[in-house]
C-alpha cells in the first residue's frame, strides 16, 4: 500500500516524475487512474487485478457501473521509461 500526499504536475510531453520511494514497488510498469477528488490513484500491475476481481463479482447495478466508469474506463498502463524517473501518461 502506497500511503502519503505528493503535489506533482503532469509536463507537457505527458510525463509524471513517481516518487524515488515508489518506484521500487511498483516496478517499471502499473496502472494509473483518475482517484476523487483531482487526485490519480496508481497501482501495482498485482494490485490492479485484485480490484478488478473484487468488481467483477459485484451484481451489476448502478453503483457498480458508476466505479466502473469512474476507475477502469479512466485507467492506462503505464511504465517507466528506461533511465527516466518518468511514467508517460495518456
Amino acid at each position: 500500500m502506497f500511503m502519503g500526499e505528493y503535489n506533482h504536475t503532469i509536463d507537457a510531453k505527458g510525463r509524471l516524475i513517481i516518487p524515488a520511494k515508489f518506484r521500487e514497488q511498483l516496478g517499471e510498469a502499473f496502472v494509473i487512474t483518475n482517484g476523487n477528488d483531482g487526485c490519480l490513484n496508481i497501482y501495482t500491475n498485482e494490485d490492479w487485478e485484485t480490484f478488478l476481481g473484487k468488481l467483477r463479482v459485484l451484481p451489476n447495478n448502478r453503483d457498480k457501473r458508476e466505479i466502473v466508469r469512474k476507475f477502469v474506463a479512466q485507467a492506462q498502463a503505464v511504465a517507466v521509461r528506461a533511465g527516466q524517473r518518468c511514467a508517460d501518461v495518456p
